[in-house]
């Protein structure tokens, strides 16, 4: 009996020694997550929306906020200029350019900070913002969003009260934009009139960040206030921002912007519902 004890001695140790050193190699949470945006602007005519396309490299407490529509649209058109270039041609057609967000937001979790990334010609800035702390009210419903079991939560970002579904299977206090604080992923989040929303349109977690993508902020950014880069960018009068792909002696023709989409002729746009209400 005295050997019995002694042997489920010894096993629960063990158990217990490889339960410790498990828990200590679990790595934290690693991926990209994607987001489709959507934003009515003009309350007098919410036919027309704000579409966007959005990923969010993230690990446990960062998180890396950027649009996957410009990065495309970008690329086409720098495809565009270095095909003109070989093919001798000194005009460009860049044909239909859509609107979108310029801006990079880095959050940090652990350190309470939030850097928005700014690039004026050719140059890069940082603008630190007070990172809000959003008073979550966790509930009890759930409901399934990408196969992942998702709770909702209410609170207010940036004056306006938003609802947000998270999902603690995947242990990141992040979000789309400048949404955090809750005990796990939010996968979808929309106002209070559902004229901002966010969805999750699909989540990669392989343990590693592409090798493109880096949470750390750029090291040849030139860190200013918003006060002073809101007066730079006043000052300019850079057009479409084209000077950047200009510099080649290329002229860039027939440029056309969509700022709502095809269609017929509309209502001209007043932007009186804004995503931020305070700053």
């Amino acid at each position: 009996m005295r050997n019995y004890i002694k042997l489920i001695a010894a096993a629960l140790v063990l158990c217990s020694c490889y339960a410790f050193s498990y828990k200590n190699t679990t790595e934290p949470p690693t991926g990209v997550a994607y987001y489709h945006f959507f934003h009515i602007r003009d309350s007098t005519n919410t036919g027309i929306l704000w579409e966007e396309d959005f990923l969010m490299p993230f690990n446990a407490y960062q998180s890396f906020y950027t649009s996957s529509t410009k990065m495309t649209q970008d690329s086409i058109q720098m495809a565009k200029i270095e095909a003109a270039m070989k093919s001798g041609s000194n005009t460009v057609n860049m044909g239909t350019l859509l609107r979108t967000t310029s801006d990079n937001i880095y959050l940090n979790e652990k350190e309470s900070s939030l850097y928005i990334n700014k690039n004026f010609n050719r140059n890069n800035y940082l603008i630190k913002e007070a990172l809000e702390k959003i008073n979550w009210k966790i509930e009890q419903e759930t409901k399934e969003i990408l196969g992942y079991v998702c709770q909702k939560a209410t609170g207010i970002c940036k004056g306006r009260l938003y609802t947000a579904w998270f999902t603690t299977d995947i242990p990141a206090s992040l979000g789309p934009w400048k949404l955090h604080g809750l005990p796990g992923l939010i996968l979808e989040a929309y106002d209070a009139r559902q004229w901002i929303k966010f969805t999750c349109t699909n989540v990669v977690t392989s343990g590693k960040l592409p090798a493109s993508a880096s949470l750390e902020l750029p090291t040849d950014a030139t860190v200013t206030t918003a006060s002073a880069y809101n007066q730079m960018e006043k000052a300019s009068k850079n057009g479409f921002g084209m000077d950047a792909m200009n510099s080649s002696g290329l002229t860039i023709d027939n440029v056309a912007v969509d700022r709502n989409g095809s269609g017929t002729k509309r209502k001209k746009f007043v932007l009186n519902f804004p995503l931020e209400l305070t700053n």
